[in-house]
């Protein structure tokens, strides 16, 4: 009977260390990573359809929508990303990610930049180059200074 007692707390404490391990991980953790996970596609995805994001009307319509969709599902999953952190205003520090206007800035910008693409007029290369710049700047991803739009 005195080794049951003495086993019965170890055992528990062990139990409950591996709950709130869980807790933590599915809670916290994961959430961070899938936001993280986000902006690393949406600074592949401005690489990997370069061609289409910079040269509007230029590839085949099919194409351009494709792209079109495809920032529009990142710039929601950017806005769903602020409701699975657990109070994100706090927690956004310690994990380093971008503060909760940032990431409502760079969700815009993509949606903006959605449209865009599917624009054909000549005065919209601008706006893209500001656009993309924008959203590089609100999510931290590095954006060459010698690539930037000239400023008047």
């Amino acid at each position: 009977m005195a080794t049951v007692c003495s086993v019965l707390p170890t055992v528990l404490s062990g139990v409950l260390v591996y709950v709130i391990g869980q807790f933590v991980l599915k809670l916290m953790i994961e959430p961070v990573q899938e936001t993280k996970r986000t902006i690393a596609q949406i600074s592949h995805s401005l690489v990997e359809y370069g061609d289409v994001i910079h040269n509007p009307g230029v590839p085949a319509k099919e194409k351009t929508m494709e792209v079109s969709q495809h920032l529009k599902r990142l710039s929601a999953h950017l806005h769903t990303h602020l409701f699975l952190v657990p109070c994100y205003g706090m927690t956004a520090p310690i994990f380093r990610l971008p503060a909760q206007d940032k990431i409502l800035t760079a969700a815009r910008q993509l949606m903006g930049l959605s449209n865009a693409i599917c624009s054909k007029s000549d005065a919209i290369h601008e706006e893209i180059a500001k656009r993309c710049e924008a959203i590089c700047d609100a999510l931290g991803i590095y954006f060459p200074a010698d690539e930037r739009w000239p400023k008047d």
